[in-house]
C-alpha cells in the first residue's frame, strides 16, 4: 500500500478537534444567564478553559462528572481556531479563525458553588473528562456572520429544544 494514500486516509478520518491543545471559554457571557446565577454582568471578558480530555462528539457517550449532584448545560457558539495563534492584534483575529461548532459546557454546579465560596478555582466543576461535546465544524467561509446565528438544543431526540438563543445576545459576540 502507497504509505502517502494511508497516512491521508487516516488524517480524513480524525475528529476536526483532536489536535485541540485546550478550550478558551467565556464566563457569563449572556446577560440572561449573569442574572440567572445572581452574578453581576461582567464588563469585560473573563476567561476559563477546559482541557482537552473534555471534548467529545456530538452523540458520543459521556459521563457526569465524579460525585455531580446537579450537573447543568449551556449551549455555545464554538470558535476553532484554525492555525497557530499568539498575541494576535484584534484587527487580525479573524483571520485565524477556521470555522464554528456548537459546544455543550457541561458544569457540575454543586462543585462549582463550592469552589466559589471558598475562594477556589472551579476548572474541576468545568473541565472533567467528556464535559465537551461538539458537533461537526462549519468552516468559517460558510458562516455570514457569527454574531447573528441561531442555535438549538435537543436531547435524544425530542421534539422541542432545551435551549435556544441567538449569538446576537452575547456580550462579547465572535466577531471583533
Amino acid at each position: 500500500a502507497d504509505p502517502s494514500l494511508t497516512s491521508s486516509l487516516r488524517v480524513r478520518r480524525m475528529a476536526w478537534w483532536s489536535r485541540t491543545r485546550v478550550v478558551y471559554a467565556i464566563g457569563r457571557n449572556y446577560v440572561a444567564h449573569a442574572h440567572e446565577l445572581n452574578n453581576p454582568v461582567p464588563k469585560a471578558p473573563f476567561w476559563f478553559i477546559k482541557p482537552a480530555s473534555s471534548i467529545i462528539g456530538s452523540g458520543a457517550p459521556h459521563q457526569l462528572a465524579p460525585g455531580a449532584t446537579d450537573t447543568h448545560h449551556e449551549l455555545e457558539l464554538g470558535v476553532v481556531i484554525g492555525r497557530r495563534a499568539t498575541r494576535v492584534k484584534a484587527a487580525d483575529a479573524m483571520a485565524h479563525v477556521g470555522g464554528y461548532c456548537l459546544a455543550l459546557d457541561m458544569t457540575d454546579r454543586g462543585a462549582q458553588d463550592a469552589a466559589k465560596k471558598a475562594g477556589k478555582p472551579w476548572a474541576a466543576a468545568k473541565g472533567w473528562d467528556t464535559s465537551c461535546p461538539v458537533s461537526e465544524m462549519v468552516p468559517a467561509a460558510a458562516v455570514a456572520d457569527p454574531s447573528s446565528l441561531d442555535m438549538w438544543l435537543r436531547v435524544n431526540g425530542e421534539a422541542a429544544p432545551r435551549q435556544s438563543g441567538s449569538t446576537g445576545l452575547m456580550i462579547f459576540g465572535a466577531r471583533l
